[in-house]
């Protein structure tokens, strides 16, 4: 229930040993409110605290189902938590931002505030009249001659010692001018020591303030465990549930809950997320979600653990199968045989409740959870290293590398001595190794196939006359250590080369390497057949087998050209092969060379 058990005496309410005092101005977060309105959802009269405020700068709360509630345009008393000064003095002079103020004259014909009404200074003005929030009015102004300033007469000091560079602090106020949100947690990166404003602050996300600079009568102290709360979850991040709204969560999900963060798309409502379990949870605000403890991580799997079995077993484990193998579910799944986890938690097969498996003869099987078997290491076991991005092994790295994959020869207590091929009597904790199968083992690679007399082929290391990257033909081949004699497509250079210094390419990679061009990269004046006629404007002017010469119109496209036809023939690429590079047609190298002659 979100109900407040509240104590209330003829002033003020009390929850929890902190008091509050009812206020006429609109709902903040941190305040409470008495709720005055009929709802199916919310308890007439009862005590509600203030989660969120909204874009229309409507108050929000937790309703006795534990759902966001939305107070806009329903009736509620705003009570304000009251200060820790045991008592107010009047004081007759300027006010400033943040401070309290209450009307001890107002005008005659003022109807907005009655005189005794108490109010939190938004701005000032240049002749000490401010401007305060009023409800149903908005901000309004309140002149000098009207009121008085409310001055704490004994102030209960909230740390003994003075704050400086490293501590944190809660911004409570606004005078001078930061633009820190009042509530927000800082940490303070440095200390002028002025009188007015000392501190430099940094929020958990980084300096993203124009004005960072705080002082006196803006902050109280504040814990590195309420700064690191306010980081921005991160998919893949686990968080607890402080509200929700029924239009966007599932049901089985409760204030309390720990939940997944499965996507953030930085809307409004940015946070999908899912159950411990895996079960889709919803989406959530920012203010609906806070980052859970490890603590509480923990003790939610171990609740999920103590009460589904098939919690035991995660996504992308290995398993063994030890029964129901060879038939329904289980078809093309042999008992003793080696599976992946594919789901744990599958709800939605006939038979209820099971473990979706993959790896058999067909695509998925599913098993009831004591039907599998967690894989255990043994000596003689294959494994491959598996340490968490951005952790190291216990022992060290030493010559291997996270990843490689080797073999158990000792197995001791809680760890092993494995043989990787790069470094033998590695010494390792179990937990830091994970079991391979058989499907997963390096296999041995085939010999590659060699290279044929008249094939072609990319050079992979530089010789001279010939760099990495070149087309060469295989034109002989000596069997001896250095067998490939290779030349380049112009005959130019020719080298000796080894199968593991070459790369193969198809003769059509070849053909147009020749030339100096990627496969299908036509050009302007080339000469090309036409080979696919169906889409040529000018239906018969332009059939297959036809000779046309290619301008180039854009966009890949290409208009056909040819004797005695005219308008507009455009075709693609695929459309014609090339058969003769305009590099090498000699009427117009004839007539480049009477142009350069000219």
């Amino acid at each position: 229930m979100a109900k407040l058990n509240v104590t209330v005496p003829a002033v003020d309410v009390e929850v929890n040993g902190v008091k509050y005092r009812k206020i006429d101005r609109d709902a903040q977060v941190g305040d409470i409110i008495r709720y005055m309105d009929d709802s199916d959802y919310v308890t007439k009269g009862a005590f509600y605290a203030v989660t969120r405020i909204d874009g229309a700068d409507d108050p929000h709360i937790s309703d006795d189902d534990g759902d966001d509630h939305d107070l806009c345009g329903e009736e509620f008393e705003v009570y304000a938590k009251v200060s820790e000064t045991a008592e107010y003095r009047e004081v007759k002079r300027w006010a400033e931002p943040g401070e309290r103020i209450r009307i001890v004259r107002k005008y005659s014909g003022e109807e907005r505030y009655e005189n005794g009404a108490e109010f939190v200074v938004d701005s000032v003005d240049g002749d000490g009249d401010v401007r305060v929030t009023v409800k149903s009015w908005g901000r309004v102004t309140v002149m000098l001659c009207e009121y008085a300033v409310l001055e704490p007469i004994c102030v209960r000091e909230l740390a003994t010692k003075r704050l400086t560079v490293g501590d944190y602090a809660k911004i409570t106020g606004e005078r001078h001018g930061h633009q820190f949100k009042i509530g927000e947690i800082v940490k303070i990166v440095k200390d002028d020591e002025s009188e007015h404003l000392p501190y430099k602050g940094e929020t958990a996300n980084g300096r993203d303030r124009i004005a960072v600079w705080f002082g006196p009568g803006e902050y109280e102290p504040a814990t590195e465990a309420e700064f690191l709360a306010q980081k921005r979850l991160k998919v893949g991040e686990f968080a607890k549930v402080v509200a929700k709204n029924r239009m966007f969560t599932e049901e089985r999900v409760s204030v309390s809950d720990v939940v997944k963060i499965t996507e953030d798309d930085d809307s409004s409502r940015p946070f999908h997320t899912e159950t411990i379990d895996g079960k889709n949870a919803g989406w959530f605000t920012e203010s609906e979600l806070v980052r859970a403890t490890d603590d509480e991580v923990t003790e939610a799997k171990r609740k999920l653990a103590a009460t589904d079995l098939r919690s035991q077993f995660t996504k992308g484990e290995k398993v063994r199968l030890i029964s129901g193998g060879g038939k329904y579910p289980l078809n093309g799944y042999d008992n003793g045989g080696i599976y992946e986890v594919d789901t744990s938690l599958y709800e939605t097969h006939p038979d209820g409740p099971v473990v979706k498996i993959v790896g058999g003869d067909i695509p998925y099987g599913y098993a009831k959870p004591e039907q599998l078997a967690k894989l255990t290491i043994e000596v003689g076991s294959t494994v491959r290293l598996t340490i968490k991005d951005g952790e190291g092994p216990a022992y060290g790295w030493g010559g291997v590398n996270n990843g490689a994959i080797g073999t158990v020869t000792r197995i001791n207590g809680n760890s092993a001595r494995v043989e990787f091929p790069a470094q033998s009597r590695w010494h390792a904790l179990l937990s830091e190794l994970t079991l391979v199968t058989d499907g997963e083992k390096p296999q041995p690679q085939p010999e590659p196939v060699r290279f044929r007399v008249g094939e072609y082929a990319r050079t992979l290391v530089d010789k001279e006359g010939i760099p990495t990257g070149s087309i060469v033909k295989v034109v002989r081949d000596d069997e001896d250590s250095n067998p490939f004699r290779s030349v380049l497509l112009d005959g130019s250079a020719y080298h000796y080369y080894t199968q593991e210094e070459l790369e193969r390419l198809d003769a059509e990679t070849a053909k147009w390497a020749m030339i100096g061009r990627e496969v299908g990269e036509f050009k302007d004046g080339d000469v090309v057949q036409v080979v696919d006629d169906s889409c040529l404007e000018v239906e018969g002017a332009i059939k297959n087998g036809d000779i046309v010469t290619l301008e180039y119109a854009g966009a890949g496209m290409f208009r056909l050209q040819k004797k005695g036809v005219d308008g507009g023939n455009y075709a693609s690429p695929h459309r014609f092969k090339l058969v003769t590079p305009v590099e090498q047609r000699f009427d117009r190298k004839g007539l480049e060379a009477t142009e350069a002659a000219a």
